[in-house]
């Protein structure tokens, strides 16, 4: 005998018409409330939906999507998943997507094209409802997704590229966070100043370094980019050999592109048994939750990183929407120092 709950329905898993029975209702009704159609009263619905999960009935995604061929999933890919920045952005996304019943599936190109172009193809093939993408390089996956998906969806997330206007953009205010980070060593009498970057092959744009090159020419500083991979395999060493230059041509201050990369700045730093914030000051980008808890903790451009995500999602579900820039503010900490006399 099969055991019943308090509405003397089965405790096999309910459908559809399991609902409809107990709530005395028709099962196209329960089809049309769950499937946010027109023509049901309010009361209605809401009674629908309360019967709905007292017997724990969950809509099956699979069976919309055979329905109405369009995925219950949107799409996210990202360069570096070990960057807590994207963590930060997928739970922005999920927010807002759980609201509508939708799940987020998020991919890792690692910083390489050829695994972004694979993810891109996947997530087409699964007929993904929209993307949004943080992408390495060129505009050539975001054109394949065009040509794959023409009809879903895209947003650009942390990146701006020239290539492709017509998409809408979801990125930090890149240019005020430079001049902020800029003008904060600058003032405390650095002139030696480095600016942190993935190579330009692998920048989706050019709009940070740009404008760090345009401060250094107005105020008449020598520009020092240092171009590394930013994963952290070999960020170390290369950052090693910038610091580990004679004191008079090494950089005594260092803009980075995130936070996550700022760790391995302060590790190279104490590896020469150099003092972060005090012989190098660092800048990070993000205030992830640890920044604070380095030590010293961390100068960083602050941001809403949530808030991106929600945006992103919007961009994806919401037609018309245009670029959204997100606000920063520098949060002064102990990694930045005046300028030590020789």
């Amino acid at each position: 005998m099969v055991p019943n709950n308090e509405r003397g329905t089965s405790n096999r898993r309910p459908t559809v018409r399991t609902v409809a029975e107990a709530a005395d209702v028709s099962p196209s009704l329960v089809s049309f409330v769950f499937n946010e159609r027109p023509g049901v009263s309010e009361p209605t619905r809401q009674h629908v939906r309360n019967v709905a999960a007292e017997l724990g009935y969950q809509p099956d995604p699979r069976a919309r999507e055979l329905r109405t061929g369009k995925a219950t999933i949107m799409g996210l890919v990202v360069r570096n998943v070990a960057n807590p920045f994207f963590n930060e952005i997928l739970m922005g996304m999920q927010e807002r997507a759980e609201g509508d019943g939708v799940s987020v599936l998020a991919m890792d190109s690692q910083f390489d094209a050829a695994r972004e172009e694979a993810h891109v193809r996947s997530l087409a093939s699964r007929r993904t409802a929209g993307l949004a993408i943080v992408p390495v390089g060129d505009a050539s996956t975001v054109r394949l997704w065009q040509q794959l998906q023409p009809t879903a969806p895209l947003a650009i997330v942390n990146a701006r590229l020239t290539a492709a206007p017509e998409i809408p953009h979801v990125t930090p205010d890149d240019e005020t966070a430079v001049d902020l980070a800029f003008h904060h060593l600058y003032e405390m009498g650095h002139r030696k100043i480095a600016l942190l970057s993935a190579p330009p092959q692998l920048m989706p744009d050019g709009d940070r370094t740009a404008r760090y090159l345009q401060l250094c020419s107005e105020h008449h500083v020598l520009p020092s980019p240092i171009y590394a991979s930013l994963r952290g395999d070999g960020l170390t060493e290369h950052l090693s050999e910038v610091f580990g230059m004679p004191t008079a041509e090494r950089p005594t201050a260092i803009i980075t592109n995130s936070d996550h990369t700022a760790a391995y700045v302060y590790h190279a730093i104490r590896h020469l048994g150099l003092i972060v914030g005090r012989d190098i000051s660092v800048i990070g980008h993000d205030d992830l939750a640890t920044s604070s808890l380095l030590s010293p903790g961390l100068t960083t451009v602050r941001l809403d990183l949530r808030e991106m995500g929600r945006q992103a999602y919007r961009r994806l579900t919401e037609p018309g929407l245009g670029n959204h820039r997100e606000p920063v503010e520098l949060i002064v900490r102990g990694s930045t120092g005046p300028l030590r006399e020789a």
